[in-house]
């Protein structure tokens, strides 16, 4: 079972139909309610991904989804996690990154360039064309972090941490105008 936290984004009902098309079932959770609402599901999450959303991490208040990554963090909760764009930018504020608003605030299409494949980017292209948010964006890496991507307007599009199964990704996959995003989620679906 695939647990998508919805964060408000337009998108999340996408990334539970690529998750079906891909051979995954999924199943969408509120980022409004309080885990205990969802303690027998979250317990049995094989994959969590935090999806996109309009609010900015910094103003606090980020519900479930910083539950869960609490627990990723803790140890309590050992499953890969995969961060969409409001998503990718709570990985950062709660590892002790630093999330600002962005040099160029564009919501379209962006040129992404790999800086390394790892597991996500297996497969991919060196350079895509991806659909982006960059109204808030990493400015300080946390430190056990690394990049995997970046865009002329974002260092950070993509990140992995160091030694966990936890990515994030500026970006969203889950849309039809960004290229090979569906093999970005079959890469992070069959960790």
């Amino acid at each position: 079972m695939i647990v998508i936290i919805d964060n408000g984004s337009q998108y999340t009902h996408l990334i539970k139909r690529n998750c079906r098309d891909l051979g995954f079932e999924a199943t969408i959770l509120n980022n409004k309610k309080r885990s205990s609402e969802f303690k027998n599901i979250i317990k049995n999450a094989e994959k969590i991904i935090l999806s996109g959303g309009p609010s900015s991490v910094t103003a606090g208040n980020n519900g479930l989804s910083e539950e869960i990554v609490k627990k990723v963090i803790n140890g309590v909760l050992p499953v890969p996690l995969l961060g969409i764009c409001f998503g990718h930018q709570l990985l950062a504020h709660m590892f002790n990154g630093k999330v600002e608003k962005g040099d160029s605030a564009e919501y379209g299409t962006c040129e992404i360039e790999i800086d390394d494949e790892d597991i996500l980017f297996k497969g991919v292209p060196k350079k895509l064309n991806a659909w982006v948010s960059h109204f808030d964006t990493i400015k300080l890496l946390p430190e056990n972090f690394v990049g995997l991507a970046h865009s002329k307007t974002c260092q950070y599009e993509a990140i992995k941490h160091k030694e966990k199964f936890i990515f994030g990704v500026q970006f969203h996959p889950e849309v039809w105008h960004t290229e090979h995003g569906e093999k970005i989620l079959a890469n992070f679906l069959k960790i």
